[in-house]
């Protein structure tokens, strides 16, 4: 039986819908010059990049028989 919604999937989601309101919540302080570039767009990048190979490791995982180990 498939699952509509995979771990893969809603975990990733979440993490994303998450850095996006970290994002705009962390704006005005960039724009106010509290913040500088090399760490507001270098924080969001890395956060970005981590979100997207835990998405691969959840569907690499989920691909293999749980009967493998």
């Amino acid at each position: 039986m498939k699952r509509i919604l995979r771990m893969s999937v809603i975990v990733p989601v979440i993490l994303a819908i998450y850095l996006v309101a970290m994002v705009v919540m962390g704006w005005d302080s960039y724009t106010a010059g509290l913040t500088s570039p090399q760490l507001y767009f270098g924080g969001t990048a890395i956060v970005a990049l981590c979100i997207l190979l835990l998405h691969l490791h959840l569907k690499k995982r989920e691909s293999h028989p749980k009967d493998s180990r």
